[in-house]
């Protein structure tokens, strides 16, 4: 007669690889969401200095009113950008006045994973994030 493994040692390798593969599950998991994450950031910021450029194309735009539309689209999407450390919004040039038509207008924006992400890049890994968008005016003053 063959010797055939217990109902108990079967029971115990399912739990040996239970207990193997749950945190490697957990962690793929995790990784994914930080990376879906910082993909966001991304998008959001690019699709806030567009708003901008947007704005800083039409006639008699300033480069408040373009500050003014990008600091609406990033509440708008919760982002948070700190005014110290190198990051924020950069708009240029940075006076429209002597700007004619088809003269490009450049939104730039540099935003933290802290404090816009959801685990691990918040605490561990704090990269910055930038988008740049530049567009043409539109008109002459």
């Amino acid at each position: 007669m063959k010797n055939r493994p217990t109902y108990h040692r079967i029971k115990g390798v399912a739990a040996v690889e239970t207990a193997l593969c749950i945190p490697i599950l957990l962690i793929a998991m995790m990784g994914t969401l930080e990376i879906c994450s910082a993909i966001y950031l991304k998008e959001s910021i690019t699709v806030c200095a567009f708003e901008g450029a947007r704005v800083g194309i039409r006639r008699y735009a300033t480069a408040d009113d373009v500050t003014a539309r990008v600091q609406e689209a990033l509440d708008d999407r919760k982002v948070v950008i700190p005014n110290e450390g190198g990051f924020g919004v950069r708009v240029l040039p940075p006076d429209f006045s002597n700007l004619s038509a088809l003269d490009p207008i450049t939104i730039e924006i540099i935003a933290p994973t802290a404090g816009n992400s959801i685990f691990v890049f918040d605490t561990l890994f704090n990269r910055n994030i930038t988008a740049s968008v530049t567009m043409v005016r539109e008109f002459d003053e």
